[in-house]
């Protein structure tokens, strides 16, 4: 049997750098006996299924190819809507063409996952809530029990799976060295390779101030009046913020002890993953990150110089939008309803949100 590479992408893993080397190298993968799929849909009619779509480019894809080995992303897993069919749909293409699907895995500990998380939603306009009212109410989700996420993995994939933490204690290599050499790819891939490419990346992401001003901009109702451009528009505050010195270091929220409450929720499950993946206990393996002092700016009181600032970037993207704030009891009432939403969908497991 050929082999099928699915990595699960979970937001600030390091999946989404090694596909874009994948993308890069994708003209000369053939020559390695590799081969990286191009799945993304072109534009596609409103009612369109964009997972089925993908499967049948994946389909026409393994048909033509001569490579024996397969890569594919499945991005941000954790924040996507339920699928539990979805794994065994993805194995039985492969397996219709000859390729057996395994299954790689970036461990992460919650307390990033969850930052990574709220960053990326303040990125779309998408969060009203202070850091720690995120953790209290989405860090007991199964979004961040990482045996949760895998087991339908694991099933369709018949065990063959493959677990890199973060950051390893056994070992100091980048992230991108140490995932291609468990995917077992480094002699194919090093000839290929640029200096530099599997180095650690650090994509700058959003500081305190632009955070703070998503917030605002959120409660204003932008999200909703923007519903198609907002990611456009976190970009542009995120560019706005940097452009008069601010934001100098990355957002750091303050939810330490309801950090500490998640991570001994999902304790248990972390231990599993560990001893199912490397036979040793979690902290033996995975390496947190340095602790830095939180820079959140929400529920403080702010100099009256910080506060100028954040109120600068809420007017300049609410003017580059063109909307206008509403009444503050209808903020009040669609609020209301936007948290209701929220709460009923995640008790059927219909999650509303993505970070994407």
């Amino acid at each position: 049997m050929r082999r099928a590479i699915v990595t699960l992408g979970l937001p600030r893993t390091g999946a989404t750098s090694f596909h874009e080397v994948l993308t890069r190298l994708r003209p000369s993968l053939g020559e390695v006996g590799l081969c990286a799929p191009k799945l993304a849909p072109p534009v596609l009619h409103a009612s369109a299924d964009v997972t089925q779509h993908r499967l049948a480019r994946l389909a026409t894809i393994l048909a033509e190819t001569d490579a024996d080995t397969v890569i594919v992303a499945c991005e941000d897993v954790s924040v996507q809507r339920p699928d539990p069919g979805g794994p065994a749909r993805l194995a039985a293409v492969f397996g219709r063409f000859g390729f057996a699907m395994e299954v790689a895995l970036v461990a992460t500990p919650q307390a990033e996952r969850l930052a990574c998380a709220y960053a990326q939603r303040t990125q779309v306009l998408a969060e009203a809530r202070t850091f720690r009212g995120f953790v209290r109410r989405e860090g007991f989700s199964d979004r961040y029990d990482p045996l949760a996420l895998l087991d339908p993995w694991r099933r369709a994939a018949g065990e063959r799976i493959r677990i890199v933490p973060v950051r390893d204690r056994r070992s100091p290599a980048p992230l991108l060295v140490r995932l291609v050499a468990e995917l077992g790819l480094t002699e194919r891939l090093d000839p290929l390779l640029a200096p530099g490419d599997l180095l650690e990346r650090v994509n700058r992401r959003s500081g305190p101030f632009a955070v703070e001003a998503s917030r605002r901009l959120h409660a204003l109702g932008l999200h909703r009046r923007a519903a198609g451009q907002r990611r456009r528009l976190g970009h542009l505050l995120d560019n706005l913020a940097w452009a008069r010195g601010l934001d100098g270091e990355a957002f750091r929220g303050e939810a330490r002890e309801a950090v500490a409450a998640v991570e001994a929720y999902h304790g248990e499950a972390n231990e599993r993953l560990a001893a199912l993946a490397w036979g040793r206990s979690w902290d033996a393996v995975v390496a947190r990150s340095p602790a830095l002092p939180p820079n959140e700016l929400a529920g403080r009181t702010l100099p009256p110089e910080s506060e100028a600032e954040v109120e600068g970037l809420v007017a300049d993207v609410m003017a580059h939008a063109g909307h206008r704030a509403p009444p503050r009891w209808l903020r009040r009432v669609d609020a209301i309803v936007e948290d209701g939403i929220e709460r009923l969908t995640d008790l059927i497991g219909r999650p509303t949100w993505r970070v994407r």
